[in-house]
């Protein structure tokens, strides 16, 4: 009878034991699930990224996201944190909604090498430095198409004309310049001695590279903005201050 009484008080123990462990098991992979669906933030594109766009370019127009995804959905590599763009450029063209990842950006240094400008034929990269004003307040982005007026003498008078139209840009840079870096040439007359100037990269035919260069350095060029698909028309006539105040 005695030992029929110590083998049920031992079952009844025995099984005590075997609930607590399995109450302690599934707390713990409640945690482990827990932990796993944590949501975490992430960086997705927003918009289209051409490659080459800087870091910078991508957040001040609002392309880049933040999103949360489960931890344990995290993809290695991910970008998290908007500071992981500043520096940095898109090495390939980055499609609307992919997840960001810190291999497809570059530093500055790899830019050039990896050749990151896709330059048509028969083209050439040509940077020149613009003011915000000068180029649409900073709305000018990589893939736009672009007009060139400048101002400058002829003839012993100042004129405004057209330099080339529907140009392409190819890429606008992160950092800009202060005016006093710049040195004595005509870009002194891009704005006032506080403006600074950002180099916009364009795309300028073989034939037209020393006439964009020499506008630059001898004048003060404007960017226009065109729409997608724009026909551009002639080049127009020349303005100089005698044509202001005269009729259409």
């Amino acid at each position: 009878m005695q030992s029929r009484v110590l083998a049920v008080i031992l079952a009844v123990a025995l099984a005590l034991v075997a609930t607590a462990a399995m109450v302690v098991y599934v707390k713990s992979a409640d945690r482990r699930a827990q932990s796993g669906q944590e949501p975490v933030f992430v960086l997705r594109a927003k918009k289209p990224i051409p490659a080459a766009t800087s870091g910078e370019v991508a957040l001040n127009h609002d392309w880049v996201e933040r999103v949360t995804v489960p931890r344990d959905s995290l993809v290695q590599g991910v970008i998290r944190s908007f500071d992981q763009l500043k520096g940095r450029y898109a090495e390939t063209d980055i499609v609307q909604g992919e997840l960001l990842l810190l291999s497809r950006w570059v530093g500055a240094e790899d830019v050039g090498g990896r050749r990151l400008l896709q330059i048509p034929p028969d083209h050439q990269a040509v940077s020149i430095g613009v003011d915000l004003v000068r180029q649409v307040a900073g709305f000018v982005t990589p893939g736009d198409k672009v007009s060139l007026v400048v101002t400058m003498p002829f003839k012993g008078a100042d004129q405004t004309r057209y330099v080339l139209q529907d140009v392409q840009v190819l890429a606008v840079g992160a950092t800009a310049l202060t005016r006093s870096s710049q040195g004595s040439g005509g870009r002194v007359n891009q704005g006032r001695s506080s403006q600074t100037l950002t180099a916009v990269t364009l795309a300028i035919e073989n034939r037209y590279v020393t006439k964009v260069i020499h506008a630059a350095e001898e004048g003060s060029i404007y960017l226009t903005l065109l729409p997608p698909d724009a026909q551009t028309g002639p080049n127009g006539t020349p303005v100089g201050d005698g044509d202001i105040f005269q009729g259409p």
